[in-house]
């Protein structure tokens, strides 16, 4: 069954209006983004190797980024993404009063099947607090008021055209959590788990899918955005899903060691500030369960599985669309990253796994030792006054009564 909502919802010459936006980035993704590929394998290339020189990314970065192909990529790409957005707003501002009072109407916080804590002392990473990823007006955690929904309310309308238009497929906003689940049961067959993570969860549509192929698991998701745990707590309460989200930073979650059997992301980490990437893995380690999973999907940039052509518009995407820490994410070798992180070689795994629609998705996790030896360090006593942070008279405490 696919899961849709009710709070935000194009109508008339919106629809239209997003609908012919969508179109267009089909376009740029797909004809006019192969165009590039041709004319570096077919020109650049060729011409970077006929002065003795390797045609490697660096070799050919800037007469690529010179043609006619990849100048007109990259403005529709731009052009694009900024009529996306205009597009969105108009929607966003029509209904934003009306899923602030949604919001604000739910039952008492102990009537509620799950819990929304936020932290307004809570220091947001940078650059994630003052950058407007992929472009997103004010960013993901911008925050106007205590009901304030809009920046889940953008976040939701550009996943109607930002992913179709790379040619996604699998329709229904947890669709990518229930794709998560399924990789999960397929290579740790028999898997389950009492507790689950889900780490930068955002809105919670793909921690929603979680709960649903783990129906009766208490399951947890952080993000720093408000306004987006608002939406996803919001969603989770009209559907009636018990999920327990909680304004935190990955790599310091608070919770205790040992907490979790299964410790999920979803296209976190190309999300991520690229010096905190170790960290985050650290904090996996240290509150996952003995003989738990870490369980990772993230979109497939890694240079390694790319062509020069698309490397080289990957690192446009950095400077010019709102894509800061992509470049980091492509070039790291998640395994050994995990490894070093602490967790067993042999359990420690990075792959890929087709996605609906096409395409393919970097999945990579390992299974957790749960052995206090591996603690050691100043990771080991990270947030240890975890009753005192969920009391914190500061904080923003639903239903307190969860870890």
């Amino acid at each position: 069954m696919q899961l849709q909502t009710s709070v935000y919802e194009p109508v008339g010459d919106e629809k239209l209006r997003q609908d012919f936006v969508l179109g267009v980035k089909l376009l740029v993704n797909g004809r006019v983004q192969n165009v590039v590929r041709e004319v570096c394998q077919q020109e650049t290339a060729p011409a970077v190797k006929a002065l003795g020189r390797e045609p490697s990314r660096a070799a050919l970065a800037v007469p690529l980024s010179q043609t006619l192909a990849f100048r007109q990529w990259a403005a529709l790409t731009h052009s694009s993404q900024s009529m996306m957005w205009r597009a969105i707003e108009a929607t966003t501002q029509r209904v934003a009063n009306a899923a602030a009072q949604r919001f604000a109407a739910l039952p008492p916080a102990a009537q509620r099947a799950g819990s929304l804590e936020l932290d307004p002392r809570l220091d947001i990473p940078h650059p994630i607090g003052d950058t407007e990823i992929h472009r997103q007006p004010v960013g993901y955690v911008s925050d106007g008021s205590p009901n304030d929904l809009t920046a889940g309310l953008r976040y939701l309308g550009s996943g109607q055209i930002y992913s179709p238009g790379k040619g996604a497929s699998g329709a229904g906003l947890d669709a990518r959590g229930l794709q998560l689940a399924k990789l999960i049961k397929e290579r740790f067959a028999g898997i389950k788990p009492k507790r689950i993570l889900d780490l930068g969860c955002g809105m919670g549509m793909s921690t929603h899918g979680m709960a649903r192929e783990f129906p009766g698991v208490e399951i947890h998701g952080v993000d720093v955005a408000p306004g987006l745990l608002r939406f996803g707590h919001l969603f989770a309460e009209e559907q009636g899903t018990p999920i327990h989200y909680k304004q935190r930073d990955a790599a310091t979650t608070g919770y205790p060691d040992g907490y979790f059997d299964l410790v999920v992301s979803s296209i976190l980490f190309h999300e991520t500030n690229h010096d905190k990437l170790p960290a985050v893995l650290r904090e996996c380690r240290r509150v996952l369960a003995s003989g738990g999973v870490m369980f990772h999907l993230d979109v497939a940039t890694q240079v390694a599985h790319q062509s020069v052509a698309d490397q080289i518009m990957n690192e446009w995407q950095v400077r010019w669309n709102g894509e800061p820490f992509w470049m980091g994410f492509a070039e790291t070798d998640m395994k050994k990253s995990i490894i070093a992180a602490g967790f067993d070689s042999t359990s420690a795994f990075a792959d890929y796994a087709g996605k609906p629609g096409g395409g393919q998705r970097h999945i990579f996790g390992a299974r957790g030792y749960g052995d206090s030896r591996l603690l050691a360090g100043p990771n080991r006593h990270a947030n240890r006054a975890f009753e005192r942070f969920e009391h914190d008279a500061g904080a923003d405490v639903t239903n307190p009564g969860h870890a």
